[in-house]
């Protein structure tokens, strides 16, 4: 069902020990899950997804309030690029999560997450102050998302040379 499931030589206990392969790819798992369901959530809200404009528990409730918040943190494009912006973000965090949800490209997937959020984080600190995106933990977003491409750099060429690091960790 999902590519890069997590194999016998990668099994969290071996023994009653916990591998450092089998944590790092649970780990990998909690990230992709953890950052595509952000994506997506922000997408199905700009949407409707999570209900109308005004009602609780949605940011924007449709496009247009979304519309309205992009531009006012992409103050300095001009006007016309604002709607493309606005719609090549969401496109982006649809995509990403598509693929951090698939595995298909998934460090290249992880990169363009971190680039993302870390553009959306500074766009929000310039726009709104820095507390805004630190209250939302954007740059810990963007920085799981690096880490996450790291992670699958390291587990493809592991792959790549055949190796089985079975070391242990001790929790």
């Amino acid at each position: 069902m999902f590519s890069r499931g997590v194999s016998r030589n990668e099994s969290l206990l071996v023994g009653g020990e916990v591998t450092r392969a089998g944590a790092a790819r649970w780990t990998e798992w909690a990230l992709r899950l953890s950052l595509a369901t952000a994506f997506l959530s922000a997408v199905g809200d700009r949407l409707g997804a999570w209900g109308p404009h005004g009602s609780p528990h949605t940011s924007w409730g449709d496009w247009q309030h979304f519309r309205i918040y992009a531009d006012r943190l992409n103050w300095y494009m001009p006007a016309a690029v604002q709607p493309a912006a606005a719609v090549l973000a969401t496109a982006g965090e649809l995509i990403f999560a598509i693929a951090l949800i698939t595995g298909f490209r998934l460090r290249e997937a992880a990169i363009g997450s971190g680039v993302l959020l870390t553009i959306f984080g500074i766009s929000m600190a310039l726009a709104l102050g820095i507390k805004s995106p630190l209250d939302y933990s954007v740059f810990t977003a963007a920085t799981a998302a690096f880490s996450l491409a790291v992670m699958a750099a390291d587990h493809k060429r592991e792959i790549r040379e055949g190796g089985n690091h079975e070391s242990t960790v001790e929790l």
